[in-house]
């Protein structure tokens, strides 16, 4: 799983455009220790299924990307949601 993320991340061009770092993507198995790591870190960008970590860490996340195949409601401004990462990157899954 985290190899998809990587190329995902990868074929959208966002090591290449600076924004962000492929040594600073950070994986968690865990709830709680996600939960724990993503405060303790305070990173731009948060990626996660679960929408229970997903509202505990709206407010403290700059910007938040709910993956889910179901449509959600928007937790808050900050909270993007998406069926998949390749599909908020840019429709990557059709190439």
């Amino acid at each position: 799983m985290q190899e998809k993320v990587l190329s995902a991340l990868s074929e959208a061009g966002l090591f290449t455009s600076g924004s962000l770092v492929r040594e600073k993507v950070l994986f968690c198995s865990t709830e709680i220790g996600r939960t724990s790591f993503v405060r303790q870190l305070e990173p731009d960008w948060h990626i996660d299924s679960s929408p229970e970590i997903v509202h505990q860490l709206s407010r403290f996340i700059k910007y938040q990307l709910h993956i889910s195949p179901q449509q959600t409601e928007r937790v808050s401004p900050n909270v993007f949601s998406s069926a998949s990462l390749e599909q908020f990157f840019g429709g990557l899954d059709q190439r």
